[in-house]
């Protein structure tokens, strides 16, 4: 018997209250992502002691930039291309 259609809830976030670690998969190998519940972001290799931190804040900055530099890099190659066509 099939199940019956239900509406879909909006998801809610909750509290981080402790460490949640997990490993992720990169081009140059396995790392393990850390997020605080004070607002850091940990990054280490599995084998490796040194662990690289730094705010959400900043990475949410870089990743913004990084978007804004594409964004910027794809609409120069459209109009270089538009003039060449000419």
């Amino acid at each position: 018997m099939a199940r019956p259609a239900t509406t879909m809830r909006p998801a809610t976030m909750t509290k981080l209250t402790r460490p949640v670690r997990r490993r992720v998969s990169l081009p140059r190998g396995e790392v393990t992502v850390t997020l605080h519940p004070d607002g850091r972001i940990s990054f280490r290799h599995p084998w490796q002691r040194d662990e690289w931190t730094t705010t959400l804040a900043k990475v949410y900055l870089m990743a913004a930039d990084a978007y804004q530099q594409q964004q910027a890099a794809e609409r120069k190659a459209a109009r270089k291309a538009r003039r060449n066509s000419v």
